[in-house]
């Protein structure tokens, strides 16, 4: 092996050599002069020849060379640059037709001369590395030498030979004739090294490259690399000049050479390796292990191509050995992506996964699988549901499908977009589920009651975290429903009944909950529901502010009462119709006091007249509707033989009061004297029965049906309460209140939308127009089409828009 030294060319010089030299030096003129054309170019050709063999050269020489270089570029009565340009070309062509001759040995002060085509295979990428570095190493001390030339005579000469608009780029096209020195001796090499021996080196590294595949090295790799790199280097043109000169960064560089001569050969020598072997393997192998296999020979590739080629094939290779041996083949692998899915081969479905994902659309038929099968899986669970606790079944089988998925995506797919987008889609698809496609899904009143549940202090004892926890993953289920304004008034009904009846778990809670809601959709969505806790604050502090003023006015209260003022635009509560308040005795009352046909117990009505009293002295204009339906009291039982307290009802209240003076009363008794009837009073009495406050013969309630008070009432609790029993069917009808009441308030909300934006556009087209409204509506409920046509239309009929005269477009009309 030929080992060739480099060193460097300028050697220092000796002190009588630097005092010369400072002599000498105080004798440069920079002044243009006559020269001796060929004297002079002798001294130069020696140093350029000296240089291109990276040979020794004093310091005082190269100062001489580069005055003279200078020289002759300003020499009169005219320059001698053309003739110094052309000399220095036929020079480099010399001494490179010379390479190409013979191969020059520097041993000691031998020469050893030996044909190149008589040079073994082996050697021949090893013998070119070593000239290639000389002489680009000579190339770049030539070029710096010849500063001034490149600087003048080439630069002036470049840019007054360009023609034409090309503005500021101008200088950065390269021209035929004339280059700077450094770029002139890569063109040489190029013409008179490279190209004769083209197919033989190309082959030689192509050679090297694939023994490499095969796990024989037979080169060493910086050899392969630096004939490669040699193919970049000759087309290098910034690398030779300096910073301002060079290209813009934008400018993509061109190595034609490196591209042409190698790249091309190299990517269709590849193309032909990696199909044979894909065949091959897919012969021998399964889906799993070719899989496996083709990750492994990729990163190999990968790994190969930054050992041995330019940056600029990496990306190249890469997409090559991608459509070879996965996008030529993505159809076998989409025939077991189904069976992968269903039976959940994580290590496989990564493995489709790494290779499909940079295949443009590869990955579709996964992610559609992926999608079915999540949808499949979540109606599977939501169908089989049975039981009395419905709301908690399909909330905990809901996320159950949601984290086994989800970890899956986040393990397998990296979380992708596309795949959480398929999961997502899929669990709406399941979350939204109805059996009759007519009938609104019950996704929103099951999560509703649901969170109900944990909120209300009878829920099962569960810290704050774990509660926090739970709140947070009904929260998403909650994302996935399109009714979200139905589940708005389900959750609000169920607020307002916790609110009032005391039986929150805590206020952090609720809090929280409402909280959470909001960061999901918005303020507007949470409005309602925070103007209740502040209605169930101010009348806590009223209540104080109403028991201060009776004990300042010695008003004594016969029973003391708490109150809510609840504001009727924020709490989900019907108003009753108002009639005449009657006492028990028949007679009218004197109060106004605003309520139902039920008849209020005498005893509540003093501290009832007091409060109303109070409140229209300090909130003057404002209407008060009492709402006994909700209200509860605590009652003690004194004609045991324990002293029971009992909370109720206020209409359970009135029915026991029927008892006052009597121990058996008839059902039409009772009706008459508490103004309940029907299912009403058919309810509350059933409840004091089976609580065992009162006592019935027959179990059917009929007008002449008996009720006694029960004497002998025994409880191993001093106090309990009497509770209403919840029927299926007062349920149901609740439902279907609710979901009346959701559709009207859709309609207001749908129109409020359309006449808000066309406000702001003024004229809008009917696609347009739906396109918006149904992007402004999505974060309460999914519109249809047909539905947010008919509030168009009836807008139109309300003189808010009309129509253009074009069939499809809408004006506001102010």
């Amino acid at each position: 092996m030929l080992v060739i030294s480099v060193m460097n060319i300028v050697t220092p010089e000796s002190d009588s050599a630097v005092q010369m030299s400072q002599y000498q030096c105080s004798f440069y003129s920079l002044r243009p002069k006559q020269v001796d054309f060929d004297a002079t170019w002798r001294s130069v050709e020696n140093s350029i020849k000296r240089i291109m063999k990276l040979q020794p050269l004093e310091r005082r020489v190269w100062d001489y060379n580069f005055y003279d270089i200078y020289s002759l570029c300003v020499a009169i009565p005219e320059p001698l640059s053309g003739r110094l340009y052309k000399k220095t070309k036929e020079c480099l062509e010399a001494h490179v037709t010379e390479l190409h001759q013979v191969l020059m040995v520097f041993n000691g002060s031998v020469y050893f001369i030996k044909e190149i085509s008589s040079a073994n295979d082996s050697e021949l990428l090893n013998v070119y590395c070593q000239l290639w570095n000389i002489y680009y190493k000579g190339a770049l001390c030539v070029h710096n030498l010849f500063g001034y030339l490149n600087k003048q005579y080439i630069k002036i000469k470049r840019c007054t030979e360009i023609e034409g608009g090309y503005g500021a780029y101008g200088q950065y096209l390269t021209q035929k004739d004339v280059k700077e020195i450094g770029l002139l001796a890569m063109e040489i090499w190029r013409k008179k090294l490279i190209d004769p021996m083209e197919k033989r080196l190309v082959d030689h590294v192509l050679s090297a490259i694939a023994a490499d595949r095969e796990g024989r090295n037979n080169v060493p790799v910086d050899i392969v690399r630096g004939a490669i790199m040699s193919f970049v280097q000759v087309d290098d043109v910034d690398s030779m000049r300096e910073v301002l000169d060079r290209s813009p960064s934008n400018l993509p560089q061109n190595y034609e050479t490196y591209r042409e001569m190698f790249e091309k050969k190299f990517l269709q020598t590849t193309t032909e390796y990696y199909t044979v072997l894909s065949i091959k393997l897919l012969s021998e192998l399964s889906c799993s292990q070719y899989m496996e296999s083709v990750i492994t020979r990729i990163e190999e590739e990968n790994e190969r191509s930054i050992r041995f080629l330019h940056k600029s094939s990496h990306e190249k290779v890469t997409k090559l050995c991608q459509d070879v041996m996965v996008d030529a083949h993505k159809e076998r692998l989409y025939a077991v992506c189904h069976e992968y899915i269903e039976g959940e081969c994580m290590n496989d479905l990564h493995n489709m996964y790494r290779i499909l994902k940079p295949i443009n659309g590869g990955l579709s038929v996964v992610i559609r699988e992926f999608q079915n099968f999540v949808q499949k899986t979540g109606l599977e669970v939501v169908k089989d549901m049975r039981g009395d606790n419905i709301p908690q079944q399909f909330v905990e089988n809901v996320l159950q499908v949601y984290n086994r998925f989800s970890s899956m995506v986040a393990k397998v797919y990296y979380d992708d977009g596309d795949f959480v987008g398929a999961l997502d889609k899929a669990l709406q698809a399941v979350v939204n589920y109805r059996e009759d496609p007519r009938q609104i899904p019950k996704a929103s009143e099951r999560l509703a009651r649901y969170t109900d549940t944990l909120l209300r202090k009878s829920g099962k004892g569960l810290s704050d975290s774990e509660l926090d926890t739970k709140l947070s993953q009904a929260i998403i289920i909650f994302r996935y429903i399109e009714d979200k304004d139905i589940f708005q008034k389900f959750y609000s009904k169920m607020l307002a009944n916790r609110l009032i009846g005391n039986a929150s778990l805590s206020k952090d809670a609720e809090e929280s909950m409402i909280s959470k809601l909001k960061q999901a959709c918005g303020f507007e969505f949470t409005s309602k529901l925070s103007r209740m806790f502040t209605d169930v604050g101010l009348s806590n502090e009223l209540t104080d502010k109403f028991i201060s003023h009776c004990a300042v006015s010695n008003v004594t209260l016969n029973v003391q009462m708490t109150v809510l003022i609840l504001q009727a635009g924020a709490w989900p509560l019907s108003a009753p119709s108002s009639t005449p308040v009657s006492s028990a005795d028949g007679k009218d009352s004197t109060a106004a006091v605003q309520t139902t046909g039920f008849i209020i117990p005498p005893i509540l009505l003093p501290s009832i007249e007091h409060f109303e009293k109070y409140y229209q002295a300090s909130h003057n204009g404002r209407k008060l509707t009492w709402l006994f339906n909700l209200a509860s009291v605590e009652v003690k039982l004194h004609y045991l033989d324990k002293v029971y307290q009992v909370t109720m009802s206020a209409h359970q209240l009135a029915i026991l009061f029927c008892f006052e003076t009597k121990d058996l009363v008839t059902l039409s008794y009772i009706e008459k004297a508490t103004g309940l009837s029907d299912e009403l009073l058919s309810r509350n009495a059933r409840a004091l029965v089976d609580s065992g406050v009162l006592i019935m013969a027959n179990k059917e309630m009929k007008e002449d049906s008996e009720v006694a008070l029960n004497l002998t009432l025994t409880s191993k609790r001093l106090r309990f309460k009497v509770l209403v029993p919840q029927l299926q069917r007062h349920i149901e009808k609740e439902a279907e209140h609710v979901n009346i009441t959701a559709q009207q308030d859709r309609k207001y909300y749908m129109e409020c939308t359309i006449v808000r934006i066309m406000k702001t556009r003024k004229v809008l087209k009917h696609a347009a127009l739906v396109n918006e409204v149904i992007e402004q509506t999505k974060s309460r409920f999914i519109p249809d089409v047909n539905f947010i046509k008919k509030n168009i239309e009836s807008l139109i009929e309300k003189l808010y828009i009309q129509r253009t005269d074009l069939n499809d477009e809408y004006q506001y009309l102010a």
